[in-house]
């Protein structure tokens, strides 16, 4: 008979669910890291976050993957005590917690200006043209791990054409992780090295760009959230701390050509798409 009891009990508690993969595909970047987690993890259940079932979900899961910031703010609020890995967060709206870790939406700085290196070794004054809305985290450190001298500039968006227009004749390259203002980038990109945030500046004359790579931060949270499922609370690994991701790279060949620089074979190789 307790046999039996033992079981009626376990039939009606709740299952758990493992990990809930948890987000919209509605945005073609956010679709990019559902997809990239899902192929990494094909164990993981998917929530909705517009499901009106979503919430029962998240209550009964091991783990919570949230891809972007409503799906991250959602499972925070739902599930507070459960294991959270985030992905497609912007770093300022990440909020550390315990037992929350995540990959960081934006490109470590040290991983900017490293490409720079690479393409342009002695090229060791660089200005960085930053919203201050969106400050670029740890940038003095990376450029001072790089031997590199940064003149940092945070303005206003409608100034960054300004500030470049200021800097761009006293450095040998001219970071501008937000916006790229077209008319800077046609008056400047064939006298100093531009280096971009997003595809669309290179495409305007960048010399490269890194932008988050959505697959890549995909597929690195669904690693960070194996790690944590399949163990009972007592036993689970602890939580480790957010990780990056390098980005995804694109070229202006024609850039690279104005300003005497030779694009070497395993930089090419390495981009998603090079402008020519």
């Amino acid at each position: 008979m307790l046999v039996a009891l033992a079981l009626l009990v376990a039939s009606t508690a709740p299952a758990h669910a493992g990990v809930v993969l948890l987000g919209s595909e509605h945005a073609p970047e956010h679709k990019e890291a559902l997809d990239a987690a899902r192929a990494t993890a094909p164990s993981f259940s998917f929530a909705d976050e517009d499901s009106p079932d979503a919430a029962e979900q998240l209550r009964h899961a091991d783990v919570i993957l949230a891809v972007g910031t409503r799906a991250f703010t959602m499972a925070r609020t739902l599930a507070p005590d459960t294991p959270l890995v985030y992905a497609m967060v912007p770093a300022a709206e990440a909020q550390a917690g315990k037992g929350i870790t995540g990959v960081a939406l934006e490109v470590p700085a040290y991983a900017e200006l490293a490409q720079w290196k690479q393409l342009r070794y002695d090229g060791t004054r660089v200005a960085l043209v930053q919203e201050k809305a969106s400050p670029v985290t740890d940038a003095a450190k990376a450029a001072a791990a790089l031997g590199l001298t940064l003149i940092v500039r945070a303005v206003e968006p409608a100034r960054v054409e300004a500030a470049i227009d200021e800097l761009a004749a006293k450095v040998d390259a001219v970071w501008v992780p937000g916006t790229l203002p077209s008319a800077a980038a046609a008056r400047w990109s064939a006298r100093v090295a531009i280096l971009g945030g997003n595809d669309k500046a290179t495409a305007a004359g960048a010399l490269f760009s890194l932008a988050p790579d959505a697959g890549d931060i995909g597929r690195r949270a669904a690693r960070l959230a194996l790690g944590l499922a399949g163990r009972a609370p007592a036993d689970r690994l602890a939580v480790p701390p957010a990780a990056t991701s390098p980005g995804a790279l694109t070229l202006n060949a024609r850039s690279a050509a104005a300003l005497g620089l030779e694009l070497p074979d395993p930089i090419v190789h390495k981009a998603r798409k090079i402008y020519r």
